[in-house]
């Protein structure tokens, strides 16, 4: 009996201990996980297409743009009237550059860095021209436009263009493609093929070649054998070109000279062409673009290290200009490009009826004539009094 009793007090003791109330869980800390500060979305290389570079769209607003970059808004006004008006956005730590106009969309993006974009063909910044070629295509072949030879748009991307400094790509631009060509008729004569020095040209319904030098430009025969005038002199050339005139079945000669002054920097443009009496000036010299030390220096550039690449379009009355302006300086392996943006137009009309015999030394005359007509307006943004203004700088 002591036993069960025993046994039955030590059964009740245990029920009465496991009614006991259980302790409180201590309280535990909640987690905060703040949100990461590592870029979201696509990362270098990017892919060069038709319509821009990864993220960064030709046509999209400049607002939305500057909002993707990690850093911050890192905008510059490049403004020399007559020369450039653009709003400029720096990414990718300054590889890449998106221009367009002021509170508008993107109008080019291009690539100044070796490393961070490339087509899917692999060219990028740093290859060869023969690699351009290769992967590209030959440049395109219209009559009716003449480029700087420095400024190749390959056929197989018309919407790119690269600037070759010591014959390798520099920059690349990716904008809107030019109109398409038009078809060409059966009574036009056929460019000769361009050689490594000359390009072929349409002078006379036989064909010729152009072939510039330092200070002067030849017109050969096709098969380069005998010069069909005296070599037209032009101090300060930079390029000249075959330019199909409208539905004419010749070609005209353009050429671009430079003229260099301590604190001035000009592009002139003229042309020729052979009638009945030999080859005759049919384009008075014509001042395209001026730069001064004081007005470089609103881009942050020095005079001497910015340099124009320019483009011609031959209209029925006119010849427009366009083109890019880059800023250079030299580095290890060659020449570098730090900003490349897309210049104002500028349209030049013709003018038949005071055709002259080309004479030497009048590929560049000390006066504009006549005055270049700027096609895009240039007074949105006014510009500053004091080149040192901090609003007039990248």
């Amino acid at each position: 009996m002591v036993a069960l009793a025993s046994a039955l007090g030590g059964a009740c003791g245990n029920r009465s201990r496991e009614h006991k109330e259980p302790p409180h869980e201590v309280e535990r800390a909640r987690r905060v996980i703040e949100p990461s500060t590592d870029r979201v979305g696509p990362l270098p290389p990017y892919a060069i297409r038709a319509d821009g570079v990864g993220p960064y769209k030709v046509g999209e607003k400049l607002s939305d743009l500057l909002e993707q970059l990690a850093s911050g808004p890192r905008i510059a006004l490049f403004e020399i009237p007559g020369v450039v008006h653009r709003n400029v956005i720096r990414a990718e730590d300054d590889t890449i550059l998106v221009g367009g106009e002021q509170a508008s969309t993107a109008t080019f993006v291009a690539v100044v860095g070796a490393e961070v974009a490339r087509t899917e063909s692999g060219l990028h910044v740093g290859s060869t021209r023969d690699e351009l070629i290769t992967a590209l295509g030959p440049p395109i072949d219209d009559p009716a436009r003449a480029r700087d030879p420095r400024l190749i748009v390959p056929s197989g991307l018309p919407s790119l263009r690269a600037i070759l400094e010591g014959g390798r790509v520099a920059a690349i631009v990716v904008t809107s493609p030019a109109p398409p060509a038009p078809a060409r008729k059966p009574t036009d004569c056929e460019r000769p093929a361009s050689t490594a020095k000359a390009s072929g040209a349409c002078m006379t319904a036989a064909g010729e070649l152009v072939e510039p030098g330092t200070d002067d430009i030849a017109i050969r025969s096709a098969d380069g054998e005998r010069a069909l005038t005296a070599p037209v002199r032009a101090p300060g050339l930079v390029f000249a070109a075959p330019l199909r005139v409208g539905s004419e079945v010749r070609d005209e000669l353009v050429v671009i000279t430079r003229t260099d002054e301590p604190a001035v920097r000009s592009w002139w443009l003229s042309a020729y062409r052979f009638e009945a009496k030999g080859l005759v000036r049919t384009l008075d010299p014509a001042l395209l673009y001026q730069l001064s030390s004081a007005n470089a220096r609103w881009i942050g550039a020095d005079l001497h290290d910015v340099e124009l690449y320019l483009e011609l379009t031959s209209g029925p009355d006119s010849i427009e200009v366009g083109g890019l302006l880059a800023t250079l300086h030299a580095a290890r392996g060659g020449t570098k490009i730090g900003d490349v943006v897309v210049i104002s137009g500028a349209s030049v009309p013709r003018r038949r009826a005071r055709a002259s015999a080309a004479e030497p030394g009048d590929a560049k005359a000390a006066s504009p004539s006549p005055p270049r007509v700027v096609t895009e307006p240039a007074t949105e943004v006014q510009t500053p009094a004091d080149p040192d203004s901090p609003t007039a700088r990248p």
